[in-house]
């Protein structure tokens, strides 16, 4: 399916709703590369920029459900094979560190992709981050990354069109 006849289907918000929330769990579905179509698809007064917010969300929705799920897999009968023993010591070394710190990390992760951001979902359930620094700075730097991400052809379009 071509993201023109995605978007044609569903409508942009929540066709970008969708690939934003598959692209958080398959690292196979490229956000970006469906973000530039739909920006190059877009008539040049449409405000682009609100589909990088809405892809943002969806990339936050997967990204919870990592997160959810790699809490709750350390206490499951097999997650209990894992040493017990390094991962509290590896949660409380990040309990003692200030959750500032950690939420800066998880901004520039999801702002930069490096590390992954898919890699620190799983280790910020694992660690038990807070919830809400987690979900609060994943969603800023991702939605700064993929409003840039969308504005960018928009904005050539503009110039050339």
């Amino acid at each position: 399916m071509t993201a023109q006849s995605l978007l044609a289907q569903l409508g942009p918000y929540a066709a970008t709703l969708v690939v934003g929330f598959l692209s958080a769990l398959i690292p196979l579905v490229n956000i970006e590369l469906f973000l530039v179509a739909a920006a190059a698809i877009a008539p040049r007064t449409y405000p682009v920029w609100t589909l990088g917010v809405v892809a943002a969300a969806g990339q936050m929705c997967g990204k919870s459900v990592l997160y959810w799920s790699a809490g709750s897999a350390l206490n499951s009968r097999t997650g209990r094979r894992f040493s017990p023993d390094r991962v509290d010591a590896l949660r409380r070394r990040m309990a003692a560190m200030n959750p500032w710190v950690l939420g800066g990390f998880s901004f520039v992760s999801a702002l930069v992709g490096m590390p992954p951001f898919l890699l620190f979902s799983i280790l910020a359930g694992v660690i038990e981050m807070r919830y809400w620094h987690f979900a609060v700075s994943g969603l800023a730097g991702r939605g700064l990354r993929l409003v840039a991400v969308v504005s960018f052809p928009h904005a050539i379009k503009g110039l050339f069109g």
